[in-house]
């Protein structure tokens, strides 16, 4: 039977084909066998920061330097700016913040925020503005606020170097410039880059902007630069040094309140023990300097062992304690030994995050002693509610126990206790709006009846509810 002459052609190429494709294979098993055998003289590409050496790594940061472990999840570096504009609405029991006392106010504010980033190949730069104005309806007067957050960082194969400053002119210390959240990233308000403070010493994280407490809308301008530097010495040790100034002034015409200055030098040794556990020491000198007829001089020398436990993108544990030697000279010299400690959990869930953390150090404090032995704990949680709804709780507490007594200025009571709670419930609107509910509740108590700022009392309670709406624009890029 003879096969039809179209159905030949067929059979022909389909044999092509079939040969070609394996004379294709057999090529390719030649060159993986070649290239098995003979070394790559292809240059390799530069080796990012943290791969030659595993203790730089940016998921997990030398325990005794100042950055603590990111749990976001990084993405592309873009450099760009990007303005905010917020305004919010408060009823607040105690408006001017008195003590034993309360006056229902209602609290307006207009906050402009304005954030610029920009990446080169070894340094990055970040820097925030935010400010504007609260509107005070019993009585009627307006307080100025403002921020300003920089942050700059150079790498190097082996090390990088930082400088942060933050700087605040606000009406009260309790960065009463918005509890609802800010415009911006962040930056100013020591919120922002996903960076903190883990590894500095205990404390560390409340110099400048931050205060345990206020009596009274008394302006005060605080600054604290930081500078430090992280150097490894083999894969799986660093040595880290860090440097920093703070202080707080305050507009206060009665002279209560106590202005300071604290300068801090610090040296740590990092070690690699394995993928997620470090362990650190840290020497630290401290130098709180109050005007000399007040409280004069205290100095501090503190010693930090500690460890940290680091799962990365989902959690991060440090804990660390040790001695600290403290030099009081009030006309002549009084010492003693106390201990410094700090222990910090951050966690993420499938759907939240939370961060728990104590700490025992020795405070400026925040204008009513002329240096305080202080203990603070904090507890906060983050849980998105659907698509567009956030939610955002926060407690705090602290103790603050008078180091010394002064002749001029300062309270009459021996310690005092600070505690807050807040929720704030966000809600998205597009791209480029948030609406937002907040309250907060809080409470300074002083162990004995004092005055501060033309009011006495021993008892300082406010409760606060707030809504607003925020604008943030898509980012501009500049590159």
């Amino acid at each position: 039977m003879a096969v039809p002459k179209g159905t030949t052609v067929k059979r022909m190429v389909r044999m092509q084909t079939i040969r070609l494709a394996l004379l294709v294979l057999c090529l390719s098993i030649v060159a993986a066998a070649q290239s098995a055998s003979q070394p790559d003289t292809t240059p390799a590409p530069a080796p990012a920061f943290g791969q030659t050496a595993p203790i730089l790594n940016p998921e997990n940061p030398p325990v005794s330097g100042v950055d603590e472990p990111s749990l976001e999840l990084r993405t592309a570096s873009r450099s760009f700016i990007s303005p905010g504009l917020q305004v919010s609405e408060t009823a607040d029991t105690n408006g001017s913040n008195n003590l034993g006392s309360s006056d229902l106010a209602s609290i307006s504010r207009v906050l402009g925020a304005f954030d610029l980033q920009q990446f080169w190949p070894k340094s990055d730069l970040f820097l925030e503005y935010v400010g504007g104005g609260a509107f005070y309806s019993n009585p009627y007067y307006v307080k100025q606020l403002h921020s300003a957050g920089l942050e700059a960082v150079t790498r190097w194969r082996t090390g990088q170097i930082t400088l942060r400053d933050a700087f605040a002119y606000l009406p009260d210390g309790s960065f009463n410039i918005g509890f609802g959240g800010v415009p911006g990233f962040g930056i100013a308000t020591g919120a922002g880059l996903g960076t903190g403070q883990a590894g500095a010493l205990p404390g560390s994280h409340l110099f400048g902007t931050g205060q345990l407490g206020s009596i009274g809308n008394t302006p005060r301008l605080a600054n604290t630069a930081i500078l430090d530097m992280v150097q490894s010495i083999n894969p799986r040790s660093a040595f880290t040094v860090v440097g920093a100034f703070s202080n707080a002034h305050f507009y206060d015409s009665t002279n209560t309140l106590l202005n300071s200055d604290q300068i801090t030098t610090q040296a740590g040794y990092s070690h690699l023990l394995s993928r997620h556990d470090q362990v650190g020491m840290i020497y630290a000198f401290q130098l709180f300097q109050f005007p000399q007829n007040t409280g004069g001089q205290v100095f501090n020398h503190v010693v930090n062992l500690r460890w940290s436990h680091t799962i990365s993108g989902r959690m991060s544990f440090v804990v660390g304690a040790g001695p600290q030697y403290t030099d009081l000279q009030e006309g002549g010299e009084l010492k003693h030994w106390s201990l410094s400690a700090r222990a910090q959990l951050r966690y993420k869930f499938a759907h939240s995050s939370m961060v728990a953390s104590y700490e025992k150090f020795t405070s400026a404090g925040s204008g009513f002693f002329a240096g305080a032995d202080t203990q603070a704990a904090r507890l906060g949680y983050t849980r998105p509610l659907g698509r567009t709804w956030e939610f955002y709780g926060d407690m705090g507490y602290s103790h603050n126990k008078k180091l010394q007594d002064v002749l001029v200025g300062g309270v009459t009571a021996g310690s005092y206790d600070e505690g807050s709670v807040i929720a704030v419930l966000r809600k998205h609107l597009g791209r480029t709006y948030d609406f937002f509910a907040a309250y907060r509740f809080s409470e300074l108590a002083f162990d004995a009846s004092t005055c501060i700022t033309a009011t006495c009392g021993r008892i300082s309670q406010r409760q606060s509810g707030t809504i607003g709406v925020e604008w943030h624009p898509t980012p501009t890029r500049i590159e």
